[in-house]
């Protein structure tokens, strides 16, 4: 005859508890795997790196344009470059200025993407400037354009090449060759000790002009080279309206971002 040995008290507890250890060991270990896939869950929805926010924040010059076109809150027909000359690796943005008759636009360029009239854009950074100013008539206009027939003022003829003939003239330590091309006027700025260098400035520029047109002027524009890089300046006017490209280092390029100027509507 068997007999069934009775389990003592002290074992049925120790069996128990091993039992509610070994639960809340599985309790556990399903909350940890939970924890972990919604961290991994989670991680996919922050950004990756920095290079990927850089990229989206990336606009093209078209899309800056566009932006400095938004932003012009103006009466006046916008006129705007289709683009910019910059360095290589280099961004464009600009800031804005407007409001019924007149507005102004300065186009920066920048090491990394930077929104357009952010407060961190720097004078050295200026890569042009364009202002358009409506008068009170089309007289009063062409007096800021300035405009003048060179062959009627005589000067020392030139051949500049292409079949235009430039005129120079001295006074006060300066020499001008200028000449005439269609509704434009057009100066070549040196000093009278290096008038070899305005002559070379004022060839280069009918060169360049041969295959790139200026924006077609109502009545007149005047375009201000210099060889020293200090004054160049494009002014012509559309009615009574006047708009003008300066602030650019170099006279050719100055010429070049005039002939991008296009109406944006």
């Amino acid at each position: 005859m068997k007999f069934i040995t009775p389990i003592s008290t002290t074992a049925l507890t120790v069996i128990l508890l091993s039992a509610c250890s070994t639960s809340d060991d599985v309790n556990k270990m399903t909350n940890n795997s939970k924890e972990q896939i919604s961290e991994v869950q989670s991680d996919k929805n922050l950004p990756q790196n920095d290079e990927t926010n850089q990229t989206e924040q990336t606009m093209t010059q078209a899309e800056v344009l566009d932006a400095v076109k938004t932003d012009l809150k103006t009466d006046l027909t916008k006129m705007l470059p289709s683009e910019l000359p910059l360095e290589e690796g280099k961004y464009l943005t600009a800031t804005t200025k407007s409001d019924t008759n007149n507005y102004e636009v300065i186009f920066y360029e920048s090491d990394e993407p930077i929104a357009v009239n952010h407060e961190m854009l720097a004078d050295d950074q200026i890569i042009a400037r364009l202002k358009a100013q409506k008068y009170e008539s089309i007289q009063e206009a062409n007096e800021q354009v300035g405009f003048e027939n060179f062959s009627e003022f005589g000067g020392q003829p030139i051949d500049l090449g292409f079949g235009i003939t430039g005129y120079q003239d001295a006074g006060a330590g300066s020499m001008w060759t200028s000449w005439n091309e269609g509704r434009w006027a057009i100066a070549a700025h040196t000093h009278t000790s290096e008038g070899e260098k305005g002559e070379k400035l004022a060839k280069e520029a009918t060169e360049f002009l041969e295959t790139h047109t200026l924006p077609i002027p109502k009545p007149n524009g005047f375009a201000h080279i210099d060889v020293y890089q200090s004054d160049n300046r494009i002014i012509w006017q559309k009615e009574s309206t006047v708009y003008m490209i300066d602030e650019v280092k170099d006279p050719i390029i100055a010429l070049e971002i005039a002939t991008h100027i296009e109406e944006k509507e």
